[in-house]
């Protein structure tokens, strides 16, 4: 691991954040909130102490050209880490515990949206906050700078897919700098059509901005309890529509917008698996509802939808608690939390794609058995995927299900309850959000693995195996 090549991008990393802190720091102001102006001022005083210590370190870097992928990977790591922490200093001064403080930034950069909050009465600017770092991680804290640094030019691509090591790895432009700023075009200007439209249908802007940037960024955190409970059925409709975007692949999103051309999404292979799976799990809960929930067919509906599809993309947004479902539905609900969105999304879990390769593998390998000298070749979209994807897909589903068994297990015994241990462990590493109201109860040791299954789950496993190894450990200018 070169030290100055992870100097170089924390530094970068210290001044994003030093900017960022202006924001929050202007809706104190602008609600006259200024004891919650100090929290942010006492955050850039420890970052500028951090960049004081770094500031040497890597100053011979002008660019990342010959930057090794294990390096890659270690940056990221470390910079999601790094960002966490400085994320999770504010709440300290806010009266929250800094296992709590962790717990939250992890929550929110990951956008996972599962809270240890217990109320909501904070200021304006906490909850900005906590908003703010859902839409930071919502693409991923890299892309940001891999967009606008020139830095990252060459060692773009490299970064790129080190912080998303999936299938799915096009580009959408030649250069994978533009590629990333396509993807932020699209991300922000989504957010501020939501914005728009959430303040049109009732929400204050304050609402519709921290709303709009949870929305998404599939996060999942509310600056209010109630908040949907006192929205009208156009909102709930609103932002059904908006997260199934935001499960939808950003590649083919750009496609479509600038060829002016809806069958490049509608025809893709993962989308029509997306939208497939999305109404037949709504159509199986709307059953479920109708016969023993006493409401009108319509908001059974409206409220199957949003929950199916909070659950798939990750999202984490509830109308009602995931207890209030009957039996049935909940089975449906939770086969939702396996299934994940799409890939190159701001989504977790496993993803539609991964689901599809598998399943072609499966059939693949049952028709070599009765046709041993076939060749036959697994495709998506008509193209032939490489063996060495279908084997990173396999090795990411063993290992994504090994650690959540593995965590399953461990809270199980920490917390002395099987269903809460499943549930929590399966909504860590998927970033899902639809964690029970009891979590701040949990242990602080169960609150640090479901950190740490947050962070493996966003950054979708495979850069925390490569830190595992011992030569990533090697340090070397």
């Amino acid at each position: 691991m070169r030290f100055d090549y992870l100097a170089f991008v924390l530094k970068k990393i210290l001044k994003f954040f030093m900017l960022t802190l202006i924001l929050p720091i202007a809706v104190a102001v602008y609600y006259k909130e200024n004891t919650s102006i100090l929290p942010f001022i006492y955050t850039g005083i420890i970052i500028t102490i951090l960049y004081f210590f770094l500031r040497n370190a890597g100053r011979n870097i002008q660019n990342l050209n010959d930057i090794r992928k294990i390096n890659c990977f270690g940056i990221v790591v470390t910079s999601w880490v790094i960002s966490t922490v400085i994320l999770s200093i504010p709440f300290l001064f806010f009266g929250i515990s800094p296992i709590d403080a962790l717990y939250e930034a992890t929550s929110g950069i990951t956008t996972t949206g599962s809270t240890i909050l217990t109320h909501y009465n904070y200021p304006h600017a906490m909850h900005f906050w906590r908003a703010l770092s859902q839409g930071i991680g919502g693409l991923g804290i890299l892309v940001i700078f891999i967009a606008i640094l020139p830095q990252f030019a060459v060692a773009g691509r490299q970064m790129f897919f080190a912080e998303s090591p999936g299938p799915g790895e096009e580009m959408l432009t030649p250069r994978i700098r533009s590629t990333a700023s396509a993807m932020y075009k699209i991300y922000f200007t989504l957010t501020l059509i939501l914005t728009c439209l959430l303040k049109l249908t009732g929400m204050t802007w304050f609402e519709s901005i921290c709303t709009s940037m949870s929305t998404l960024s599939c996060g999942g955190f509310v600056v209010d309890a109630n908040l949907f409970t006192r929205c009208t059925s156009l909102t709930l409709w609103i932002i059904v529509i908006f997260m199934i975007i935001s499960g939808t692949n950003f590649n083919l999103l750009w496609k479509a917008y600038t060829k002016r051309n809806i069958k490049t999404l509608i025809n893709n292979e993962e989308f029509k698996v997306y939208i497939n799976i999305f109404l037949f799990l709504t159509a199986a809960v709307v059953i479920c509802g109708y016969f023993y929930m006493h409401q009108p067919l319509a908001e059974i509906v409206r409220d199957s939808a949003f929950s199916v599809i909070s659950i798939m993309t990750s999202n984490g947004f509830a109308i009602d608690s995931y207890t209030s479902w009957n039996l049935g539905a909940k089975v449906f609900l939770f086969l939702a939390m396996f299934t994940g969105a799409s890939a190159s999304s701001t989504s977790g879990g496993i993803k539609i794609i991964r689901w599809v390769l598998v399943f072609k593998f499966l059939k693949t390998e049952i028709t070599r058995i009765f046709h041993p000298n076939a060749v036959i070749n697994v495709k998506s979209n008509n193209q032939i995927v490489p063996k060495d994807v279908i084997g990173q897909v396999l090795i990411f589903m063993f290992f994504y299900f090994m650690i959540f068994i593995f965590s399953a297990i461990i809270i199980t015994l920490l917390e002395h309850d099987a269903e809460l241990g499943t549930l929590s462990a399966l909504n860590a590493i998927g970033n899902i959000g639809f964690t029970p109201d009891c979590i701040s109860t949990f242990k602080p040791v169960t609150k640090l693995l479901l950190i740490l299954d947050m962070l493996i789950g966003r950054l979708e496993i495979i850069p925390f195996l490569v830190i595992l190894q011992p030569e990533f450990w090697e340090l070397k200018k």
